[in-house]
């Protein structure tokens, strides 16, 4: 998603839009149980996908997140 955040940023970036993201798998095990279901069943039906639900405080856009505030060393 933001390809031109140095690594340095990235923790404070992850801060920032953790609440505009779905909750994480708990394990590699959770994300397969899910994803495995999910390949079967585009087999059959390849316009289908899994949508994951998005907490109630999430924004669709976040235009902060496009400018020099994260990519800027200095903060």
């Amino acid at each position: 998603m933001f390809p031109m955040v140095p690594y340095h940023a990235l923790p404070r970036l992850h801060e920032r839009m953790k609440a505009d993201t779905p909750v994480p798998y708990a394990s590699t095990w959770a994300a397969y149980r899910e994803i495995l279901p999910a390949l079967w069943r585009q087999r059959r039906q390849p316009e289908w996908f899994v949508q994951r639900q998005l907490p109630t405080s999430a924004k669709a856009y976040r235009p902060e997140f496009h400018g020099d505030v994260i990519a800027s060393p200095a903060e």
